[in-house]
């Protein structure tokens, strides 16, 4: 902001010495009469609700006193907008105005060598200037006052509230175009009808102002809708996300009293499946859903008997394997009917398709199988891999990752299996053996989140 206010500083000399400023009683009148628009508008600041700044929009008033008399009426009418309560504020909003009016004078002065009372007196300046050089010098001077505008406010909202460029083009300038466009064309109308003479210029000038702030007043309330729209379906998604999570939790443990290895192996699958659809760049709500995803997906192993569960899969009989292959479809059946895993439900239903089409329920080839299904069948088996299951031992990281690399392009996706590797070489030996407290059941389960944004 002290960078701002010497730069105005050093404008206000530099303009001084060079052009000088011109302030005769009809100019200062003038000013005076449109600061009284400005301060009427005042009265109705118009927030972006960016930290505790708010900005107020209506330069028409500033913006017309420039043209209609040059910087000195332009820098009377600004008084009234530049002052505040706080001075380091008052400061900082005069300083703005005095780089609009200088910058936005510089450039009509060049298009146009007299200002519109010049031009309307008929000085010896005057004779210089044409109606089409007094519209062209307008417009140009509008775009640089309110370029200016939103080039500077934004810029210190954007090192002061720590915002990215996208945040403050989209929270603060493009809400403010309608309102500059509207000011604009409001002076360009004010303009000619100064010749028609009478309280019709002021009219036009007044109203062109209020639409200013009424246009602008409606842009805030719509976006302040569309904000508390947003946050009321982010509080449903999350409150949604919680209870799926918590019905989860139920259903995995309640699967894990049964055989002692489900639990920890959906744990672990949630994981990994987590991180690994971040690592390909799926987002932060889809992560979270194949996150869930995982955890459920071997739950409908809960209408298996006891005798088909818990006997190595080697070891069933055609009959036990038919019905070992049909839980993915009987978990899918479970999930299509809980609000908010619809679409989770066909991951499920898919964990346990292969690229060579071998795997099951229906036999999918590579290119048919959602993304999101191939990453609970890239973690699952992984999980599988390096956990002690109740048929056969855990083997070591290395070990595990060998086997993945051998399955790839048949047994589970290449890219996906890539992506968990990439996952792998990332994080310390405990990630990659699932044996840290990321991976316990259920305690540590929702720490699943942050322990990967922490590794990122």
């Amino acid at each position: 902001m002290t960078g701002v206010v010497c730069l105005a500083i050093l404008a206000l000399a530099s303009w001084a010495i060079w052009f000088g400023f011109y302030l005769t009683p009809t100019v200062f009148a003038l000013g005076l009469g449109l600061g009284f628009l400005c301060a009427l508008e005042r009265t109705c600041p118009v927030s972006l609700g960016v930290g505790k700044t708010s900005f107020e929009f209506g330069g028409a008033p500033i913006l017309f006193a420039l043209v209609l008399g040059g910087p000195a009426c332009a820098l009377v009418a600004a008084l009234p907008s530049a002052v505040y309560r706080d001075p380091s504020r008052t400061a900082f909003q005069g300083s703005v105005h005095v780089a609009q009016v200088l910058a936005g004078g510089l450039v009509f002065s060049l298009l146009c060598p007299s200002t519109l009372l010049a031009f309307l007196s008929q000085t010896s300046d005057a004779e210089y200037a044409s109606p089409t050089s007094l519209g062209l010098a307008t417009l140009a001077a509008g775009l640089v006052f309110y370029g200016l505008d939103a080039l500077i406010g934004p810029t210190l909202m954007l090192l002061k509230y720590g915002l990215s460029w996208r945040e403050v083009i989209l929270e603060i300038v493009v809400p403010a175009l309608p309102s500059d466009a509207l000011a604009v064309a409001t002076v360009l109308v004010a303009v000619p009808t100064v010749a028609l003479g009478g309280p019709l210029t002021a009219i036009v000038l007044l109203g062109g102002t209020l639409l200013s702030s009424v246009a602008m007043d409606r842009i805030r309330e719509q976006r302040k809708r569309a904000l508390r729209l947003e946050e009321e379906n982010a509080a449903l998604k999350d409150a949604l996300r919680d209870s799926n999570t918590e019905l989860a939790s139920q259903l995995v443990r309640r699967l894990g009293y049964r055989d002692g290895h489900a639990a920890d192996h959906a744990a672990a699958s949630a994981v990994y499946a987590y991180d690994v659809a971040r690592e390909m760049g799926l987002g932060e709500e889809r992560a979270r859903e194949v996150r869930v995803a995982a955890l459920l997906m071997d739950v409908g192993l809960l209408w298996l008997p006891d005798e088909i569960l818990l006997t190595a899969p080697e070891k069933l009989n055609s009959l036990g394997s038919m019905r070992l292959e049909e839980h993915p479809m009987a978990g899918e059946e479970v999930l299509a009917s809980v609000p908010g895993l619809e679409v989770a439900s066909r991951w499920v239903r898919w964990h346990h398709e292969r690229p060579d089409g071998a795997g099951y329920p229906d036999r999918l080839r590579g290119q048919w199988t959602p993304t999101e299904s191939k990453i609970l069948a890239v973690c699952s088996l992984y999980a599988s891999l390096v956990l002690q299951g109740p048929h056969s031992p855990g083997l070591s990281p290395n070990e595990a990752r060998r086997a993945l690399v051998r399955g790839m392009g048949t047994a589970v996706d290449e890219e996906v299996a890539r992506a968990l590797l990439m996952v792998l070489s990332t994080e310390d030996p405990t990630y990659a053996s699932a044996s840290d407290d990321r991976f316990s059941f259920p305690a540590r389960e929702r720490k699943i989140n942050a322990s990967a944004v922490h590794r990122r």
